[in-house]
Order: C-alpha cells, then structure tokens, then sequence
C-alpha cells in the first residue's frame, strides 16, 4: 500500500530522515496524514484500489475536463472512475487525511447499501465531493481513529473483520450525508434523465450484471445497437460495453468469492453462468488467477 501510494498519489518525502508520521498501512489499507502545499502526485485511479480524502483544512485544487476546481475543507472527496483528475495542488494551510483501501474490501463493506443507493449513484458520480458539517467530521474522524488503531494492531486476530466493519460504518455515514444533501437540494425523490443513455445503462448495469452479461440485452433495454452503445461509451469513459460489464461482472464476483460460505459453483451459478468452467475462465481471463486461488490468498 506504501509503493502504491508513493508512486501514484503522493510526492516523495523532501528527505531520508523524514518520518512518516500519521501514515499506516498493510496490505488491505493504508492511512496516510498529508499537509502542507504542493504535497500530491496527479493521482492515478486504477481498479485495484479505491481512494477517498478527508480535508480538514485549507483548500485543494484539480484539474477536470470541464475546468479547475477548488474545494474548500472541511470536505470529503471520493476520486472515482470515470474522472481523470489531473494536477492536484494544496495550499500552505492544507491538511487532511488520505485514506486508499484494496478494491475487495471497499466492495465487501459496502454491498450492505447498493441496492438503496443505485438511484444517485449517477448523480454523486458527476461531483463526488462533500461539504462536511462539524459533527459529519467528528463521526468520521472517530471512524478513521478506529481504522488507525486496528491497522497498528498487527497481532488481532479479527483486523480484516474490524476493518472491513469500521470501513462499512464510514461508507454509511458517507451515503447518509450525500441523502441529507440531496434532500436538501429537492424534496423529491431522485429522478435519473432517461433521454440520457448513459446513465440509464450505468443503472442497468448495477442492477442487472449478475444476470444479464451481453451488450445487446442492455441494448434493446435502451433501444439502440450495441455498436451505437458502445460508441458514446467509448467517448465518455475511454471503454466499451462489453469492458465495462465485465468489469462490474468481475466487482461482483469478488464480492461473492469474499464471502466464506459461497463455493466457486455457488458464485458461478449466483452469477449465472452457464457451469462453474465458464465462470472459472472469465474469471481467469480478466483477474489473471483461477477463482479458487483468489478465495485461497484471502
């Protein structure tokens, strides 16, 4: 997590005897205390990791395709796909919290909600920024204690179980501010712009990829062709279709192998596959391990 974060995120430390205090990690999660100005890398988002910050003070500015953005702390920002965030700079009185986990534990924590959320995840996506309140930071800063203290209990037994339920706490307390805010915006209940394609089949997808796996069955939801679909996908996100089915298909499926009491057959018909040999090759395919390796390196 360390070389991830190094490498991707954060500048180098200005020397070798500078301590990294208030940075924690293992494999699954790392902390990581940042302050000061010009303190990020222009950050880069892959599908191994999920990223997020807590800003308590200062201001951070980034480059989007629409323009530069300023953000003012107290604020929480998620740096999701499908933005390409570039030039990331803090100002002298900067100062915040980055927290960067594995992908599986962030999907495992928060499959609890994704049902209730669908209908705004389009929505956040466009700006997930938050504005915070004082008691949002309190709660969440009790949160990221908790997160610090387990990551340096290295003899716990129940670490990933105490990390994978404060991580869920916090995805909670984070969809609980993004409904109070958009309530507070409309009292109305969310409503996605169906002329619009795009978020259309970004719903569908979150919704039906376990057991619709073909660009075509999203295209005749949507009544366009597949190669239609496709082409405004790849001009929006860089992807097409088919890659971004398989790629939600994949998130659901390490979700389903993280769970003790599914076999690989369980999962494979969970997720509708024809036999447990074609969900094994598809896995293989875009993971580069056999199923069975994956449940077995947890």
């Amino acid at each position: 997590m360390r070389e991830y974060a190094f490498t991707k995120w954060l500048k180098p430390l200005s020397s070798e005897g500078e301590k990294e205090e208030g940075m924690i990690y293992n494999e699954l999660m790392g902390l990581f205390h940042v302050q000061g100005d010009e303190v990020f890398r222009k950050g880069t988002i892959d599908t191994q990791h999920t990223v997020s910050l807590l800003m308590l003070k200062g201001e951070l500015s980034l480059q989007m395709p629409e323009g530069r953005m300023a953000i003012q702390a107290p604020a929480y920002i998620e740096f999701i796909e499908p933005h390409q965030w570039t030039d990331l700079k803090t100002d002298a009185q900067f100062e915040g919290c980055l927290l960067i986990t594995r992908r599986e534990l962030f999907l495992q924590a928060a499959e609890c909600i994704r049902p209730r959320v669908t209908p705004y995840i389009y929505r956040y996506v466009q700006a997930p920024f938050l504005t915070l309140k004082e008691d949002d930071i309190a709660r969440i800063r009790v949160l990221f204690d908790i997160l610090r203290h387990t990551l340096a209990q290295t003899e716990n037994n129940f670490q990933h179980e105490i990390l994978e339920n404060t991580l869920r706490s916090l995805v909670l307390e984070i969809w609980n501010i993004i409904f109070r805010t958009y309530k507070q915006e409309s009292e109305e209940e969310p409503v996605l712009p169906w002329d619009d394609t795009l978020p259309r089949f970004l719903y569908l997808m979150h919704t039906h990829c376990r057991f619709h796996h073909t660009v075509k069955w999203y295209a005749d939801q949507l009544c366009v062709s597949p190669d239609a679909l496709s082409a405004k996908l790849r001009k929006a996100y860089h992807k097409s279709a088919n890659q971004l089915i398989n790629e939600s298909l994949m998130e659901e499926a390490k979700i389903c192998l993280l769970n003790p009491a599914y076999t690989v057959q369980d999962v494979a018909e969970k997720l509708c596959f024809a036999d447990q040999a074609a969900f094994s090759k598809f896995f293989k395919r875009h993971s580069g391990m056999s199923p069975g390796r994956f449940k077995k390196q947890l």
